[in-house]
C-alpha cells in the first residue's frame, strides 16, 4: 500500500532523533506479500500475523500507524513502545552485603531444599548473556538442533544458529552505530553487550541472569538463588545507545517475540527485568498480550519488573507487561529497602499490579568478564531475578504443580510488608520467603487407584497418611475407560504431622492401604509423583496357602518339600490321575509333548518325571475344591533362568505389578498368563497394551504364572 521503497532493503530505520522514529506493530488479514519481508528485518516473526515496520522519515509513529490503517490488508496498526532496562534508579542508598538480603527472603533455608535441577529453563529476556562466565559452565540452555553455526535456521523456529537463544532486536542508525549492529535478523546472537570499560552500569543481562542461576557452592563468585538450573538467553535490549542515555532499550513487539520463543523452545519461566516508560499506553499492543495469554495457557510464569519510577509523582504505577492484571501468570515485583527495614524502595513503582517484592539495593551478581566478572547494583531488575529464581527452586521441588498452585504457595508464604508513605500497594501478598515457601510445597500424586494393579470404580475415596496423620484426600474420577485422581499431600509446615524429608507417605484406596508406599524426598527431590503403578493389594497367603481347582487340569504351585514323584504329591485329593511339569527346553511347545508327566498308578515308562522340587509350577489332574499346604515363607531375592518360549513359574517375591516385579528381565518377555482354575480360562497381560485392555496388571505372591521370553533371562524375585 505505501511504497515499499519507503523500507530500506536492510530493515534499518533511521534511529529517534534522525528523521524516522521508532517502529510501528502492524497486524494483517494474510500473511504479507514478499516486499514486506524487509520491514521487520531478516528472519521470520514467530507470531503469524503481527509484524514490526519501521517507520519512514518525516512522519510519527501515530501518524504511520494511521496511514496503515487505510490498508484494507490490515486490521491494526499501532506504534509500537520502547521498553527499557529498569536496573539503575536515582538512588544514592547502596549496601554492600549479599549474605544480608539473601538472608533476609530465606534462601539459605530454601538451600537444604532445592538448590536446582538441569531439567527446569528459565528464559531471560534482556541484553543477553556472557556465554563464557565462568559461573555460567554447564548451566546454559542449549539448542542442539541447531547448534553448527551454519548461517541455517536447521530447525524451521525462526532464528539461525540458536543454540543458546535468539536476538529479536530492530536495526537502527543508533544502535548500527553504538552497538555495531549490521541485521535485523533473528539469529543466535545473543551475547551481552551492554556497557563499555568505566561505565557506572552495565552487563544487565548477565547480572540479571547471574542472579537467577549463577553456580553456586564453587569456591567461586556469586551463588544465584537456583544454582543448576538452564538459562535460556534471549536477547531483547540493546548494548545502551546514547540516545537513551546508556540505558539498554528494545521494542515491546519484540518482547512479544521473546515470549513465543521461550514458548516454543520449552522455558518453564520467562524473566524480564525491563518495562516500558510510564504511562506508555503504546505498550500495551494485541501482540503482546497474545504472546502473554498463549504462555499463560501453556502454564509459564512470566515474572516482570514494575520499574524504578515509583518517585514520579504524576506516574508510579508500574510500566508494561507488569501493568497487566488481567493475566494470572504476570507476576511483577516490586523492590523493598533491605538496608532500612525492607520499607519500600523510593525508587519502587507502586500500584494494584503488584504481587510481590523482593531485595531492590546491593545485589551483587555476575557482570560481564571483560568488565570485571562480578559487581552490585540496586532497581526492580535485580529484584525480579529474586524472584525468578524462587519460582524456579518451587518447580525444582515439584515439577507437577500448576503456576497458580506456586503463587498461591508464594502469597502463603510471604512476610507482611510495612505500609509505605503514599498508602498504596507496592508488595502485593508481601515480601518473598523463598525458603517458607520450598517447606510448603506439598507432594503431588497422580496416577489411578487400583486393587492388584487393576481399575477401581470412580468416586474411590483416595487418601493421604503419614504417620497416621490424615495430609490429603480427594475422589477418584472416571476418565474414558480409566479411574483417575489427583492428590495434594500437605508439608509439615501446612499441616502439622504430616509431609517432612524421609517421612513415608502411605496412600488409601477405598479405606485400605496401597502399595508402595512414597518417601518424602530431601535435597532436589522432585515431589511430583506421576501415574506410578500404586495399588491396595490381596493380601499374602496366611500360615496355610489354599490354591483353588478346577473340573479337571489346574496349575498349582508345589510348596511342600522337594521329594521323588508320586510320593511328592500326598497333599493332593486322592482322585487325583496324573501331574505334569511344562520343560521349555524340549521340543513341541504346542503339543504334550513339551511337558515331563508323573503318572499316577502307571507303568514307570509312562511317567518321565521322577522328582520335584519346592516351587515348581505343575498341571494337576484332579477333582476338588482346592488343595491346601503349609505356607514355606519363601526368602526373598529367589532367582530363576528363564529360556526363550514359555516358562512356567511359581512367584514368590512381593507382590507388585507386573513391571515391577518382572524388572530383572525387563524387554525380554512378550506376555504373562495365568490360568484361572476355578473357571478354566486363561487371563493376559501384555506390556506396553492399555491397562484396561489386559484382564490382570500385577503378580501376586505364591500365584502360578506363564512368561513367553524372547530371549535367555534371569528373574529375580525380590
Amino acid at each position: 500500500f505505501l511504497a515499499a521503497a519507503a523500507f530500506p532493503a536492510t530493515g534499518r530505520a533511521e534511529g529517534p532523533g534522525d528523521g524516522g522514529e521508532g517502529w510501528v506493530i502492524v497486524q494483517y488479514r494474510a500473511e504479507p506479500g514478499a516486499a514486506w519481508a524487509g520491514g521487520s528485518g531478516g528472519g521470520e516473526p514467530l507470531s503469524t500475523t503481527y509484524r514490526s515496520v519501521p517507520v519512514p522519515q518525516g512522519v510519527s509513529p501515530d501518524e504511520f500507524a494511521a496511514l496503515l490503517r487505510l490498508d484494507p490488508g490490515v486490521v491494526s496498526a499501532q506504534a509500537d513502545a520502547t521498553v527499557y532496562a529498569s536496573g539503575t534508579p536515582n538512588d544514592p542508598y547502596y549496601s554492600t552485603e549479599q549474605a544480608s538480603y539473601l538472608g533476609q527472603i530465606g534462601a539459605p533455608r530454601a538451600w537444604d531444599t532445592a538448590t536446582g535441577r538441569n531439567t527446569v529453563t528459565v528464559a531471560v529476556l534482556d541484553t543477553g548473556l556472557d556465554l563464557g562466565h565462568e559461573d555460567f559452565a554447564g548451566r546454559l540452555w542449549e539448542n542442539p538442533a541447531d547448534a553448527n553455526s551454519n548461517g541455517i535456521d536447521d530447525d524451521g523456529n525462526g532464528c539461525i544458529d540458536d543454540r543458546y537463544g535468539c536476538r529479536f532486536i530492530n536495526l537502527d542508525k543508533n544502535r548500527e552505530r553504538d552497538c555495531g549492529y549490521t541485521s535485523s535478523e533473528r539469529t543466535g546472537a545473543v551475547t551481552d553487550d551492554h556497557g563499555k570499560p568505566g561505565a557506572s552500569s552495565h552487563s544487565h543481562g548477565t547480572m540479571v541472569s547471574g542472579i537467577i542461576g549463577a553456580a553456586g557452592n564453587n569456591g567461586t563468585g556469586v551463588a544465584g538463588i537456583a544454582w543448576d538450573v538452564r538459562i535460556m538467553a534471549i536477547k531483547v535490549l540493546d548494548c545502551g545507545t546514547l540516545a537513551h542515555g546508556g540505558l539498554p532499550s528494545g521494542e515491546m513487539f519484540n518482547v512479544a517475540e521473546g515470549i513465543r520463543y521461550a514458548q516454543r523452545m520449552g522455558a518453564h519461566i520467562i524473566n524480564l527485568s525491563l518495562a516500558s516508560a510510564p504511562g506508555d499506553q503504546k505498550a500495551d499492543n494485541p501482540a503482546l498480550r497474545e504472546a502473554i495469554q498463549s504462555a499463560q495457557s501453556a502454564g509459564i510464569l512470566i515474572v516482570t519488573a514494575a520499574g524504578n519510577h515509583g518517585s514520579n509523582p504524576s506516574q508510579p504505577g508500574p510500566g508494561y507487561p507488569a501493568a497487566y492484571t488481567q493475566f494470572p501468570n504476570v507476576v511483577a515485583v516490586g523492590s523493598f529497602d533491605n538496608t532500612a527495614g525492607n520499607t519500600w524502595a523510593t525508587f519502587s513503582a507502586y500500584g494494584p499490579a503488584i504481587d510481590f517484592a523482593a531485595p531492590g539495593y546491593n545485589i551483587a551478581s555476575t557482570t560481564r568478564m571483560a568488565l570485571g566478572g562480578y559487581g552490585r547494583d540496586k532497581g526492580t531488575s535485580y529484584s525480579t531475578p529474586l524472584v525468578t529464581g524462587m519460582f524456579a527452586l518451587m518447580m525444582v521441588r515439584n515439577s507437577g504443580l500448576s503456576y497458580t498452585d506456586f503463587l498461591q504457595i508464594a502469597a502463603s508464604a510471604a512476610s507482611p510488608a510495612p505500609p509505605a508513605s503514599h498508602g498504596q500497594n507496592w508488595a502485593g501478598a508481601g515480601i518473598i520467603n523463598i525458603g517458607a515457601a520450598l517447606d510448603l510445597v506439598p507432594m503431588a500424586v497422580t496416577g489411578t487407584p487400583m486393587h492388584n494393579w487393576k481399575d477401581l470404580p470412580p468416586g474411590t475415596e483416595v487418601r493421604a497418611t503419614v504417620d497416621g496423620t490424615e495430609c490429603g484426600s480427594t475422589t477418584a474420577f472416571g476418565f474414558g475407560p480409566v479411574t483417575r485422581f489427583a492428590l495434594k499431600v500437605k508439608a509439615a509446615t501446612e499441616a502439622a504431622g504430616c509431609g517432612a524429608p524421609g517421612k513415608t507417605v502411605q496412600l488409601h484406596f477405598g479405606g485400605t492401604p496401597a502399595l508402595p508406599t512414597l518417601v518424602w524426598g530431601g535435597l532436589n527431590v522432585d515431589l511430583s509423583v506421576i501415574n506410578k503403578d500404586i495399588s491396595t493389594v490381596s493380601p499374602d497367603p496366611g500360615a496355610i496357602v489354599v490354591q483353588p481347582l478346577g473340573n479337571s487340569w489346574s496349575n498349582i504351585a508345589h510348596l511342600d518339600s522337594d521329594g521323588p514323584l508320586p510320593n511328592a504329591l500326598s497333599y493332593l485329593p486322592n482322585n487325583w490321575v496324573a501331574a505334569m511339569k511344562w520343560n521349555p527346553g524340549s521340543p513341541g511347545e504346542g503339543g504334550s509333548s513339551g511337558f515331563l508327566v508323573a503318572a499316577r498308578g502307571a507303568p514307570t515308562y509312562v511317567s518321565n518325571w521322577p522328582a520335584i522340587q519346592r516351587y515348581e509350577a505343575l498341571w494337576i489332574d484332579a477333582v476338588a475344591a482346592n488343595v491346601a499346604t503349609l505356607n514355606p515363607n519363601p526368602a526373598p531375592g529367589r532367582t530363576v533362568q528363564l529360556m526363550p518360549g514359555w516358562n512356567n513359574i511359581v512367584y514368590t517375591g512381593t507382590s507388585r505389578s507386573v513391571s515391577d516385579a518382572l524388572a530383572s528381565m525387563a524387554g525380554k518377555y512378550a506376555q504373562v498368563m495365568q490360568f484361572d482354575n476355578a473357571t478354566g480360562t486363561w487371563l493376559s497381560h501384555i506390556p506396553g497394551r492399555s491397562r484396561y485392555l489386559n484382564d490382570f496388571g500385577g503378580l501376586l505372591k505364591l500365584q502360578v504364572y506363564w512368561i513367553l521370553v524372547t530371549q535367555p533371562a534371569t528373574l529375580t524375585m525380590d
